[in-house]
């Protein structure tokens, strides 16, 4: 539960910034290809015109050529200037929706089915190509179903029952089918880019963590080499002034007592004799100190080995990691 959270707050926090470039990266290819599409077959399905419009085929022929021509120069203009795909998009599917609902108010009721089909056609193609948001989809349905309502009502010779009769209704239901298809795909694509984009800076973040632990690391590593150093020159040094401590400071001790003991043996007054008394003493009480002050020293010596051991496991420690 803690880790879907966790994931949830990622993907939440993917900016919109973000969300929008790798929207038209993975957009702007289909759109391209759609305008093309568009470019290259409007003008072919002119031959629909000379079937279901005999009459006025060569009107439409120019106005579909006309279309493309302006496809090309937002295609080249988009590149160009850097315009979001679904702008340049959007130029041959509106301009194709104008002109299909302008066929109705050229062709008779016989034709109404034939003409359908030809705007089904493009209505399946733009389900099929494009991805963008809801409210386009709704503008492009919303401006293509009022024109083509003006042209039907400009067309005496046709009769509104028989459009809806004879692929009115299959018009319209084609029409949110191409509204429902763009928005479950692009719905799809959001989630999916937006998971990306956390996966990926979960990954960074992650990537930072390591960096900033192998730099600690690093300076673990260099405080423990100091510290065992330090410890080892107060080990020597420690080492050295017992050395000192038992051997030349202890050596005079050591002949002062003998040299006591030999002085006891002499016949000597009695104020010499208190004198010699507490000399001995004395020269005791600083031999003990002595011994005293070795022993804490080899009691420290015999404490820093294992401080320096433990330090420099710590070291190897942090070298593996």
């Amino acid at each position: 539960m803690k880790n879907t959270i966790q994931v949830q707050d990622l993907i939440s926090n993917v900016s919109n910034e973000s969300l929008t470039a790798e929207l038209e990266k993975a957009s702007s290819r289909y759109h391209f290809l759609a305008s093309w599409i568009g470019v290259i077959f409007n003008p072919v399905f002119a031959y629909t015109d000379y079937i279901n419009i005999h009459d006025k085929w060569k009107e439409l022929f120019i106005i579909r050529l006309s279309i493309s021509l302006l496809t090309l120069m937002a295609i080249f203009l988009g590149k160009k200037f850097k315009w979001p795909s679904h702008a340049v998009v959007a130029v041959p599917i509106l301009l194709i929706s104008l002109q299909n609902g302008y066929g109705y108010s050229l062709i008779q009721d016989k034709d109404i089915l034939g003409h359908s089909i030809n705007y089904m056609a493009l209505l399946i193609g733009v389900a099929m190509f494009i991805l963008w948001r809801l409210s386009y989809s709704l503008i492009v349905v919303a401006l293509s179903i009022l024109a083509t309502a003006i042209f039907i009502l400009m067309n005496n010779g046709l009769n509104v029952n028989d459009f809806f009769v004879n692929g009115g209704l299959l018009l319209i239901a084609v029409a949110l089918f191409m509204i429902v298809s763009i928005k479950t795909r692009y719905n799809l694509t959001v989630k999916e880019i937006k998971a990306r984009l956390a996966l990926q800076a979960s990954n960074e973040e992650i990537q930072a963590q390591a960096e900033e632990i192998k730099t600690n690391n690093e300076n673990l590593e260099l405080l423990v080499k100091a510290r065992t150093h330090d410890l080892e020159r107060k080990n020597k040094a420690l080492e050295e002034y017992a050395w000192i401590n038992a051997h030349k400071l202890r050596s005079p001790v050591a002949s002062i007592l003998g040299l006591m003991n030999i002085l006891k043996r002499e016949e000597v007054n009695t104020e010499a004799r208190i004198i010699m008394n507490h000399l001995q003493a004395s020269t005791e009480k600083l031999d003990d100190v002595i011994s005293s002050i070795t022993k804490t020293i080899e009691s420290a010596d015999d404490l820093g080995e294992p401080i320096i051991k433990e330090y420099s496991q710590l070291s190897g420690t942090a070298k593996k990691i």
